[in-house]
């Protein structure tokens, strides 16, 4: 016996109820000794037809399910309902998958699309940096270029100073 209660206040809402467990493997493993779902006193019974549709994948024998459902309105609707929750969750699925593809493209747009604006600023980094450089190269050859007339200058008043005291 098992009962029903409140987790929180531990009232007792009903302690008239049985476990009952079903060991689907040896169930289906009987159908298909058995050939059908007519197993010692199952025979004709709703819940053994349901146990055979719930455990299809372990029996063999489709003819043994097609049985099982073709002369029962309750298990029909209960089949077309199961597979049309099974499509669902398919179709549910692929549609995630979908969701999630368009996701991870993006994401990997977005952070190509990151790289390259990152890249980009650093290439203009690089080049404003090689300007200033070429800048202050410029500067430097322009000092050289004046001290070297500077020194062309001096060279030349020397060299005259020279011919003034040589000629005296």
């Amino acid at each position: 016996m098992c009962m029903i209660m409140d987790c929180e206040d531990l009232t007792v809402f009903t302690d008239a109820m049985e476990l009952h467990y079903i060991d689907m493997k040896a169930f289906a493993k009987a159908v298909n000794e058995a050939g059908s779902i007519n197993i010692g006193d199952t025979e004709e019974v709703m819940f053994a037809k349901w146990l055979s549709i719930i455990t299809q994948k372990e029996i063999p024998d489709k003819s043994i399910i097609e049985d099982a459902c073709k002369d029962e309105e309750e298990i029909q609707t209960a089949v077309s309902t199961l597979a049309r929750q099974g499509e669902d969750k398919l179709i549910r699925q692929a549609y995630q998958r979908r969701q999630d593809e368009i996701y991870f493209y993006n994401k990997e747009k977005y952070e190509s699309a990151c790289k390259l604006e990152e890249n980009e600023r650093k290439l203009e980094e690089n080049e404003r940096k090689l300007e200033e450089k070429d800048r202050k190269l410029e500067e430097k050859d322009a000092t050289i270029a004046d001290q070297a007339s500077v020194i062309s200058d001096q060279e030349r008043l020397i060299a005259e100073l020279k011919a003034r005291l040589g000629e005296k």
